[in-house]
């Protein structure tokens, strides 16, 4: 079996959950794992993959302890059957129903300033003095 193999079956089973794991690519930093999971939710996190047997290189697990103390989740599969395992375990149905949903909705995008930076808002959100008391 090849590392390729346990890739297509992690995008297949994170579609099943209703989400996607775009491939994750980053120029000038090495060592970054392979894949994001984004699942309904909210939930995020990254997986490095692997053939069976084999082991993420040193930069690649400095890397994961960096994801990691930013607060991460990264998971190293390496076997088809750690898919579903790894992503029942962490994206469990009590967990889907309890996650919480996005305060911020497209509507909620504000551009403002001359720059055009963007500006999130949540929705109802007062800004008055006094609100915050």
């Amino acid at each position: 079996m090849r590392e390729k193999q346990v890739e297509q079956r992690l995008v297949q089973e994170v579609k099943k959950r209703g989400g996607i794991c775009p491939k994750f690519v980053s120029p000038g930093f090495a060592g970054m794992p392979d894949r994001l999971i984004l699942l309904p939710g909210g939930r995020f996190a990254f997986a490095e993959l692997k053939a069976p047997g084999e082991k993420p290189r040193p930069l690649q697990l400095a890397r994961h302890r960096l994801l990691k103390r930013l607060g991460f989740p990264v998971f190293v599969i390496d076997a088809l059957e750690q898919v579903a395992t790894v992503l029942d375990g962490w994206y469990a149905p009590e967990s889907r129903q309890n996650a919480p949903q996005s305060a911020l909705t497209g509507s909620d995008v504000k551009v403002c300033g001359k720059r055009r930076k963007p500006v999130y808002e949540r929705t109802g959100a007062s800004t008055e003095k006094g609100d915050a008391e």
